[in-house]
């Protein structure tokens, strides 16, 4: 079994408890690694060394066109070991081998992009009087904790330290316990990019332990956090608690609007890739389908065929289109759920039980016939369940999708490109997407309306949730 550490001041640091924590494979349940558990004392070495990179300046006082060619190594190296990252990736989180090598290389690509951006973040100046000179300066916070999740590990990886690094501040990530050993590999690129000690560490452990000692750390002036509403309210309460700001992308629970003139073959591959992609573990996940009564028939029809059409697999072999949720726990709450739907008077068109297999797999899932007051219309599934609605008006299909605690994500499936225009400016959603689900990327902003969080990350926008703004003002009487 191969033994994995944490990454703290350019070292690799074996937890002083000696305990560790294993990693399985969800596609078989079988151990493939194990890693050094971080507690408070591996914390304390982490937010320490974050402390003194910051308070020498080593990034802060960089040129900042230095700082673009640092962060373009580091894109560099990342494609480097994209294959060899993505490999381990598959294994401990399920997904398929194309999907976690791109996840490398969206981290590369990320640190591309921001690289351009690090010398274009300007300050203004202020007409006060004839007499002073006002004007500001955008700085970093200081010491940054990111606390990322299991279903996307390196792409949320890079989409939070991307931003955290083009603007001068030192890191400190979380990896989640499930999916821990690839970030490992990545860290072997800032090795490779020669990233000064301290300005980036990672840890691992578990989130009650070291991800709320971590959030709560008197050093720590700022936290990130991508993953389940309730985490988040407790990370809020403790940023709350110190008075410091945090970004934070919560659950989903988005909804497609399908209207009669739409195109079919968009909603599949939508679905294909929105809610039996990664299994259906997305936060932005197309869980729901409003569709107009008209075409339910026809539309439900279609998605069973697409269902049945899924080839069930680990992700490592080929041509895998539907891959193993991550945890047997987590299939359970998937089963779960789809049971719940089924006794409340949902009818399942296809699927609705976990696969005889080794692995934790959940079938491929179209319920048909759900209320909008189901508990599968209204909670976050995070599997491949896909409710589908019906509405007879446009107004009731708008009704029907904003009627959820969540607003990350939403859609709209019409030709009508006018009407599509009006649904998305009706939808409560941070991105919404037309005729085909994931249009966005690293430059698009990204987040959410009411309990699904509240900042933006990715684009320009992601920039302005890791920098303060101080004012300058100079009297020359």
């Amino acid at each position: 079994m191969d033994q994995y550490k944490n990454f703290i001041d350019g070292k690799w640091i074996e937890s002083e408890s000696k305990e560790t924590i294993k990693v399985d494979d969800p596609a078989n349940g079988k151990i493939i690694g194990e890693i050094s558990c971080a507690n408070k004392n591996e914390v304390d070495l982490a937010v320490d060394a974050a402390r003194r990179s910051f308070e020498s300046r080593v990034l802060v006082d960089m040129p900042l066109l230095a700082r673009a060619k640092l962060m373009r190594r580091i894109a560099d190296e990342t494609r480097k070991i994209a294959k060899e990252g993505g490999e381990l990736l598959c294994y401990e989180n399920g997904k398929t081998l194309g999907a976690a090598v791109k996840e490398f290389n969206d981290v590369a690509d990320m640190f591309d992009y921001y690289a351009g951006l690090t010398d274009k973040l300007e300050g203004k100046t202020i007409p006060v009087s004839t007499n002073v000179f006002d004007y500001t300066v955008l700085e970093p916070f200081g010491v940054s904790a990111h606390i990322v999740p299991w279903n996307y590990p390196l792409s949320m990886i890079g989409r939070s330290l991307s931003c955290s690094f083009a603007t001068g501040n030192s890191t400190i990530i979380k990896t989640a316990e499930l999916t821990p050993l690839s970030a490992t590999v990545f860290a072997k690129a800032l090795i490779n990019a020669e990233v000064p000690n301290g300005l980036i560490n990672i840890i691992c452990g578990y989130g009650n332990e070291a991800g709320s000692y971590l959030v709560s750390h008197e050093d720590v002036n700022h936290v990130v956090f991508t993953g389940s509403v309730a985490t988040g309210k407790k990370i809020l309460h403790a940023c709350a608690d110190k008075a410091i700001p945090a970004v934070v992308e919560l659950g989903g629970k988005s909804a497609g609007i399908v209207y009669p003139d739409a195109n079919i073959d968009d909603i599949l591959y939508s679905a294909r890739h929105g809610i039996f992609g990664v299994a259906g573990q997305i936060c932005t996940a197309m869980s729901r389908l409003v569709v107009h009564k008209s075409i339910k028939d026809e539309v439900v029809d279609k998605l069973v065929d697409l269902s049945k059409s899924l080839k069930i697999g680990p992700g490592i072999e080929k041509d895998t289109d539907l891959t193993p949720v991550i945890s047997e726990n987590q299939l359970q709450k998937v089963e779960g759920y789809a049971r719940s739907g089924i006794q409340e008077g949902a009818v399942a068109a296809h699927g609705g039980k976990r696969v005889e297999r080794d692995g934790y797999f959940m079938e491929p899932t179209i319920l048909n016939n759900v209320k909008q007051d189901m508990t599968v219309a209204r909670e976050e599934i995070f599997g491949p369940v896909l409710s589908v609605l019906e509405y007879e008006d446009q107004e009731e299909a708008i009704k029907i999708a904003n009627d959820t605690d969540y607003g990350l994500g939403a859609g709209v499936f019409t030709k009508d490109l006018k009407k599509a225009s009006w649904t998305a400016s009706k939808l409560e959603a941070g991105q919404v997407y037309v005729n085909k689900w994931f249009t966005g990327n690293h430059a698009t902003p990204f987040g959410g309306y009411k309990q699904s969080g509240y900042s933006r990350e990715k684009g320009i926008d992601g920039l302005k949730s890791y920098l303060q703004v101080k004012n300058v003002g100079i009297s020359l009487s």
